[in-house]
């Protein structure tokens, strides 16, 4: 039998009990859990390890998931989960709620009237090798090789490798070009991995509302100025999905135990005395200290997730690493860039 859960879409600022309709492929009833002033958007769903489930399963209920998002995004500033959270009922969601409303306050108030905007170029095939054939040096390389009347294996490569620069050095310029006209609207950009030699950009732009018809005119600006040589795709307005993503993360004793033996420290301590014992430990195990130990990278390694575990769960404050104190621990972190899952 599925356990079924509750799912997590994001957190708004208001402490109210509150209906947004049906989700999914069974309808389910999305709707808010208050706590003081602000809330978490949920439904109930069956318990689901997406990591494990075919790839066109996984989009279906990714797009379920952003159009909740987008529908709530109408009406409030949302801070968007990462896809594929669950609490285990609406006490843990409390849990969530209360653990982390100094942080969600501050993300929502940061977020108030701002949205995300995604702008992707892409060069035309056809138009930007057709350009890049015509260089002088490529130019003049492929003409001597049809002089010589060979077949030149080498001289083939040579060519492939000669487009291949070009093609590099106008992306990195068309790119800042594309960039650095579209910052000036912007607070803040994401700049994503791009999936193919064609791809010039893939960058998350954060801005006020008020800006969004302004970044749309100098988006159709550049669209005439790299006429036929650049496509650009733009899709927004977004909730800021590459700034303000929450994951949260629930600890067992076991792991946090060990990373806190890891690191030397006592059943209680402070962020900076966390801190202080990575930097210490790093500057004694680092490999290039310890070439001729086999385990040198994996032990380093080790004590730099130990540091991320324990700074997840040391927010503030002293933290006692007791069974008493990690049993229900919920850590929450904010992912920026494209770690986000969408």
């Amino acid at each position: 039998m599925v356990r079924e859960g509750k799912y997590l879409y994001g957190i708004i600022g208001k402490g109210e009990e509150k209906e947004f309709g049906p989700s999914g492929e069974r309808g389910d009833r999305v709707y808010t859990i208050p706590y003081q002033d602000i809330s978490a958007v949920i439904s109930t769903s069956p318990i689901r390890a997406y990591d494990s489930l075919a790839k066109d399963v996984v989009v279906r209920h990714l797009f379920a998931h952003q159009q909740v998002i987008e529908r709530v995004m109408k009406e409030h500033t949302i801070l968007p989960l990462k896809f594929g959270t669950f609490a285990n009922d609406e006490e843990e969601v409390r849990r969530i709620l209360e653990r982390g409303y100094a942080q969600f306050r501050d993300l929502l108030k940061e977020m108030e009237g701002r949205i995300e905007l995604d702008v992707v170029a892409l060069w035309d095939k056809e138009a930007i090798f057709k350009e890049i054939a015509q260089e002088k040096e490529i130019k003049e390389f492929k003409e001597r090789m049809m002089a010589s009347q060979q077949e030149d294996f080498e001289g083939k490569i040579r060519i492939g490798q000669m487009v291949k620069s070009a093609l590099e050095r106008r992306t990195e310029k068309v790119r800042d070009e594309i960039v650095g006209a579209l910052k000036e609207y912007t607070l803040d950009l994401s700049i994503h991995d791009t999936l193919d030699a064609m791809m010039i950009m893939n960058v998350a732009f954060l801005m006020n509302k008020e800006k969004e018809k302004e970044f749309d005119r100098r988006i159709r600006e550049l669209d005439e100025r790299y006429h036929q040589m650049v496509n650009f795709r733009c899709v927004g307005p977004l909730p800021p999905y590459s700034f303000s993503t929450l994951e949260v993360k629930r600890m067992r004793f076991e792991e946090v135990d060990e990373a806190r033996r890891r690191l030397g420290l006592g059943e209680e301590a402070t962020f900076s005395e966390i801190k202080n014992a990575y930097r210490r430990l790093t500057m004694e195990h680092h490999p290039d200290k310890h070439r001729e130990r086999e385990n040198a990278q994996k032990d380093f390694s080790r004590i730099t997730k130990s540091y991320q575990l324990l700074t997840d769960y040391c927010v503030e404050g002293r933290c006692s690493f007791t069974v008493t104190a990690v049993e229900s621990f919920i850590g929450i972190k904010v992912l920026r860039g494209s770690q986000n899952g969408n």
